[in-house]
Formats: structure tokens, C-alpha cells, sequence
């Protein structure tokens, strides 16, 4: 490979030396130096450093250290057996912290012999020049690529040279134009160009080269340098005022590579050669713009070589190679540019699905772009690799896509369950209605809680979550005292209907038991519920049927032991004693043995309601008459005594708390 530059590992320390007087008198930035100035394939490599932290616009300051450069280098020089066989030269900068073992920043651009005269001789300073357009529009010879700045990876990349051409007075009286080929006109009416002996004299200050600045008082040494190296644009500009001179056919001679060897076939070749090693590795992003303006560079070198050429054929196959190489770079460099686009537009989630649906596009799109990439080409592992990123992208965003969807069904699903359960909540006439609007409220939680964090319903999810939960406690509960409700008024109905089949067997213990169950569980049916009134009604029946039980029951057991008592006293009679229950009354049938002495024992009740026995009464009759007093003050129902034939003996009265003969 030829280097634009031949291999120096000598003579650039001027040029560092220069460099470090600059930053040193001028503090460009704080604490910044230059520390190497080298080559390397092909390139000045120049590397500054300064103490942390870093620069906030490194760029800016790149460019500052590229417009030094081109100001150093015309007054300090080059290796001088360089100087005259480089028309341009690759310059790339470098910075780093002073602790750093890797520059932070880089920057790359283009030296051309043009920007020394620029500097040497400022536009109010020099002789008078043909127009740029002219040069730009008759080739100019060999020059150096013009469109380059548009591809490079910072403004500073490449310098397009629109400065007119320039005519220079060589020390004996001569003139020489800037550039190889130097100037010429139209093809169809050559251009002749002369000067006069006074034009091309330098008699004084107008057209001498400026005084050194401050900080290049001690670097007289690099001014002589340079002042000795611009005797080669002195013999460009010479041959350039002899090919203006012969017209059409100097035209055709001037045209690159049409004389002689073509320096641009092995100059593209280098900046190809740049770019493919770049694309071989992991390119950063500002690699891939460096290699693409080296590709271009190539490109713009062999594009104006003409077809009358004996180096034409190989410069069209190289050409070929390059553009090719450059659309897959291009491919490349528009892909990661999508990919850039998708991730920015993935920032700060969560987003609408319209637009992951935007961003899984772009990640395709990039997809697309990198799946042209042929496989012979240096891109093709790196591309593969973006490739399989890019892919994983492309499948998380679908996956975003398909949660963002399932959370807004979920979410409005929810929404509508949650509104059926208020319509169920208002209309709820029975414990069944209360179920069911609670059923409907879990369904609709349950909706809400799955949808996941990250989505866009996610937070008024969480806003409707806290209200329903509030509406289900609600329906809950008052399912709950609904159930107990419709439970108590069961077991209500049930024991009344116990207690009645009881009654109707005249077991009037278990019928007292289940009335008083009745009751309760009628009681407990709670307030404000849809049985309330029902359990009211209940409670109207069923406690009147409680105290009448409640009688029977003392009625049944006095009969139970005054019945005892009678059996003991006539066990052993013949005639035996028994005890009726009227509706009326309570009939009580003695033996004879018992009922005379009881009737001619028994006097009408005083007028205070007493009576006495008129006649004395044998122990067990005195005890079958307080059994029979004791049992009806009890029921408090009257008891009638009656002989074995039937006859009426007494009647007594609790009301009246004695025996009446009527």
C-alpha cells in the first residue's frame, strides 16, 4: 500500500514543538498540550491531552487544533524530502485526559498545499488570480478532490478548497500557479494567461509573507523550514503558466493520469484500504462517517481521470470496487441511523401502541437495510452482528406491541364489568342480586390486575383498581348480612314449623323450643336488608304462638301432676280417679270414697271470697284439695269436681280463690 505520506519517524518534532509553544502562549483550553506528533499509514497523527474532566464541546476544540495546524505547518515545515512529492495529507487529531490510556475524541481531516499559500499569502496580499470556477470547470490537472468536506466525519474533515488559483513570483522572475496541473481554459478556446514583470515581482510588504505571530517569536528555526519548503509551489506554478499557454492540447495533458504514472491509483487505493481495515473490526459510529469520507475520497480521486488515459481501465475497476464498497457503507451507516431513529423514539416509556407500531417499523426497515449487506463483503460480520441487535429489538418492541394490546382489552373489558356491577349493585332485590354484583366486581379487579406495568393503562388501571375495590368491599358485605338475612329467616320458618307439628302431637316442651328458636333467628335477621320486613312479620306470629305454647305447656304439667297425685290416692280403690281437660274447664272424677266427704266438707265461700270445711276431712282428701287448688291458681283455669256417677260435687275458682257448689 503507498502512503500519502512516506513513513517518518523523524523530523515531525518541529511541528510538536510548534504545537506545544501554541497551546502554551495562547491557552486554547486549560491545561491542554500536545504530546506526539507521528505517522503512521499514511497519516499525520497528531495526539493533545489535558487534565480531567472532559472537554464539554471536544469537537469544537478538534476543529480549533486542525485550524492550528494548518497555520503551523506552511511556517514550520515538513520533512523537506517530503514536502514537494505530497499534494495532500490524511491529519487526524486526538484527545485525551492526562490520566486516560484512550483518546476520548477524534478527529480527521485534509492538509492541502493550497492551504499553505492561503496562509503565506493572504487574499489582499496576492498577486491577482484567475476565478476558482474556472479552474473548477477546465479540471485544474491533478488536483485535489473538491467535494470531500461532504463526507467527512466532522466539518473539518476535509477543507474544500474554493480559494481562485494563485500566481506566485519564483526569485528569478518567474511564475507558477498552485495545484499540479495549474490553469488552463475551455477545452474549446484555450485560455492564454500572461503577467508582467512587475506583477510577478516581490518588491515589498504587500505580497510578503506575514510577520510570525507571538507565539512563533522562538520558532524562527521552523519559519526557515517552511520558508525553503515553498520552493515547490513556486515550480507548480511555473508548469501550470506553460500548459495554460499551449491550449487544447495542454488541456488533454493536463488531465489527471494522462502523463506519466497516476499517483491517484495508489493514493485511492490507501484511502480504500483505510476504510475496508475500519470496516473489518466493530466501527463506531464516527468510524464508519471516517471511512465512508476515505471511500469517497477514493472515489473523487479516480473519478477524473479520463478515458484517454493508459491508466484508465485499471482507475474504472477501482472505481467500481469502491462505489460498491461505499453503498454497502451507506447501506450501513442509513441502517444504524434508522436504528438510532427507533431507539430514540423508544425512550421514556410507556407509549401508544401506534407508536411501538412506528417503532417495530424502523427496526425492520433497519433489519432490511442490513440483510442487503453481501457476504463477501468487509461489513458483513459487523452487520451480522447489528443484524441479530437489531433482531432482538425488532422481537422486544413486538412484544411490547402485543402487551399494549392486551392491556387496553383488559383494561376495557374491566371498565365494562365494573359498570354491569353498579347496574347490578342498584338493582339488587335479593341475596342472589348481591351475589351476582359481587361476582361481576372480582371479574372486573381481576381484569385490572393484569394489566402489567409499563403499559400506557397501567396508571388509570391502578386508578380504577382502588374504586372497585371499594364498590367489592361494599357488595361484599352486604352479600354477607343478605346471606345471614335469608339464614335466619330459613331457620325461622323451619322451627315454627317444627313447633306446629309438635303442638299437634301435644308435645308441648319441643314445641315451646322450637317457637323460642323461631323467634330468635327472626330477630337476628339484620337491619336495612332486603327479609327485614319478612322477618318482622314473622316475629308478629311467631311470638304470640311462643306464649300460647308457653301455656299449654304450664297447663300440661299441672294436669301432669295433679293426674300423678290422683293416681296415688285411688291406687287402691275401686272406683278409679281421673282428670279431664275441657275446653272450659278442667273435669276431675273422684271416687266415692272421695267425693261425698268432699261435698258435705266443702261451705260456699264467705263474702271475702273464703271457705272453710265444715266437717274435718281425712289427710288424703286435705291433700287431693291443695293438689287441685295449687294446679288451678297454675293454669289459672277452673277446676269442677265431679262423683264416679257423674253428680257435681265443687267447683273451684282461682279468681275467686275458693270452692262454689254451683
Amino acid at each position: 500500500m503507498t502512503s500519502l505520506l512516506p513513513p517518518t519517524t523523524t523530523g515531525l518534532e518541529p511541528l510538536q514543538q510548534a504545537f506545544a509553544v501554541y497551546l502554551k502562549d495562547t491557552s486554547l483550553y486549560p491545561g491542554l498540550t500536545a504530546i506526539d506528533c507521528s505517522e503512521c499509514s499514511g497519516r499525520i497523527l497528531l495526539l493533545a491531552e489535558h487534565p480531567a474532566p472532559e472537554a464539554r464541546e471536544p469537537n469544537d476544540l478538534l476543529k480549533e487544533l486542525g485550524s492550528v495546524f494548518r497555520d503551523l505547518v506552511p511556517v514550520v515545515g515538513l520533512p523537506e524530502a517530503d514536502w514537494a512529492m505530497v499534494p495532500a495529507i490524511s491529519v487526524r487529531l486526538y484527545l485525551k485526559l492526562t490520566a486516560a490510556p484512550q483518546p476520548y475524541a477524534i478527529h480527521t481531516f485534509t492538509w492541502q498545499a493550497d492551504d499553505a499559500a492561503r496562509v503565506l499569502f493572504p487574499a489582499d496580499n496576492r498577486p491577482a488570480r484567475a476565478p476558482a470556477r474556472a479552474m473548477e470547470s477546465t479540471g485544474g490537472g491533478d488536483d485535489w478532490p473538491q467535494n470531500r468536506a461532504e463526507h467527512g466525519p466532522h466539518s473539518g474533515a476535509v477543507q474544500r478548497s474554493d480559494a481562485p488559483a494563485m500566481a506566485i513570483a519564483s526569485p528569478n522572475g518567474t511564475s507558477t500557479s498552485g495545484g499540479e496541473g495549474g490553469l488552463g481554459g475551455s477545452p474549446s478556446t484555450p485560455a492564454m494567461v500572461s503577467f508582467s514583470d512587475e506583477a510577478l515581482a516581490l518588491p515589498d510588504a504587500a505580497v510578503q509573507p506575514p510577520a510570525l505571530p507571538p507565539w512563533l517569536q522562538q520558532g524562527r528555526y521552523w519559519a526557515a523550514q517552511g520558508a525553503r519548503s515553498l520552493r515547490y509551489y513556486w515550480s507548480y506554478g511555473l508548469a501550470a503558466m506553460i500548459l495554460v499557454g499551449t491550449g487544447a492540447f495542454a488541456y488533454a495533458l493536463s488531465r489527471p493520469c494522462v502523463v506519466g504514472s497516476c499517483v491517484r491509483l495508489d493514493q485511492a487505493t490507501e484511502f480504500n484500504d483505510l476504510a475496508q481495515g475500519i470496516l473489518a473490526g466493530s466501527p463506531s459510529g464516527d468510524e464508519l462517517t471516517t471511512a465512508q469520507s476515505d471511500l469517497q475520497a477514493a472515489i473523487d480521486l479516480l473519478t477524473p481521470v479520463p478515458s484517454w488515459s493508459s491508466h484508465y481501465d485499471v482507475a474504472q475497476a477501482n472505481l467500481q470496487n469502491y462505489q460498491a464498497s461505499i453503498a454497502v457503507l451507506d447501506t450501513l451507516i442509513k441502517a444504524q441511523a434508522i436504528a438510532r431513529e427507533a431507539a430514540a423514539l423508544s425512550q421514556d416509556p410507556p407509549h401508544p401502541v401506534e407508536r411501538w407500531v412506528n417503532v417495530h417499523l424502523l427496526w425492520q426497515q433497519a433489519i432490511d437495510q442490513l440483510e442487503t449487506i453481501p457476504a463477501d463483503s468487509p461489513a458483513f460480520d459487523f452487520s451480522q452482528q447489528k443484524l441479530s441487535e437489531y433482531r432482538i429489538n425488532h422481537s422486544t418492541i413486538g412484544n411490547r406491541i402485543v402487551a399494549e394490546e392486551e392491556a387496553e382489552a383488559n383494561f376495557s373489558t374491566a371498565i365494562q364489568t365494573g359498570n354491569l356491577a353498579r347496574q347490578r349493585m342498584d338493582t339488587a332485590n335479593s341475596l342472589a342480586g348481591w351475589q351476582l354484583a359481587t361476582k361481576e366486581w372480582q371479574a372486573a379487579i381481576k381484569g385490572l390486575s393484569l394489566i402489567p406495568y409499563g403499559t400506557m393503562a397501567y396508571g388509570e388501571a391502578q386508578a380504577q383498581l382502588k374504586d372497585y375495590q371499594q364498590q367489592l368491599s361494599r357488595s361484599t358485605n352486604r352479600a354477607t348480612l343478605e346471606k345471614a338475612g335469608a339464614h335466619n329467616y330459613n331457620q325461622a320458618v323451619q322451627a315454627a314449623r317444627a313447633a306446629a307439628a309438635y303442638e299437634a302431637t301435644g308435645q308441648w316442651t319441643l314445641a315451646v323450643t322450637q317457637w323460642r328458636q323461631a323467634v330468635a333467628t327472626a330477630q337476628q335477621i339484620p337491619a336495612d336488608t332486603i327479609l327485614t320486613e319478612e322477618g318482622m312479620v314473622l316475629l308478629e306470629t311467631y311470638q304470640p304462638a311462643l306464649a300460647n305454647a308457653q301455656n299449654r305447656l304450664s297447663t300440661a304439667v299441672a294436669l301432669q301432676t295433679l293426674t300423678t297425685t290422683l293416681a296415688q290416692l285411688c291406687a287402691d280403690l275401686a272406683t278409679p280417679c281421673t282428670v279431664r281437660e275441657d275446653p272450659s274447664q278442667i273435669r276431675v272424677l273422684l271416687s266415692s270414697q272421695y267425693a261425698e266427704p268432699l261435698r258435705q266438707a266443702i261451705t260456699p265461700p264467705a263474702a271475702d271470697g273464703t271457705f272453710v270445711f265444715t266437717t274435718q276431712i281425712s289427710p288424703g282428701t286435705q291433700q287431693l284439695i291443695e293438689q287441685i287448688i295449687s294446679a288451678s291458681h297454675q293454669i289459672d283455669r277452673q277446676i269442677a269436681i265431679y262423683d264416679s256417677h257423674g253428680g257435681f260435687v265443687a267447683r273451684y275458682r282461682p279468681d275467686l280463690g275458693g270452692f262454689i257448689k254451683n
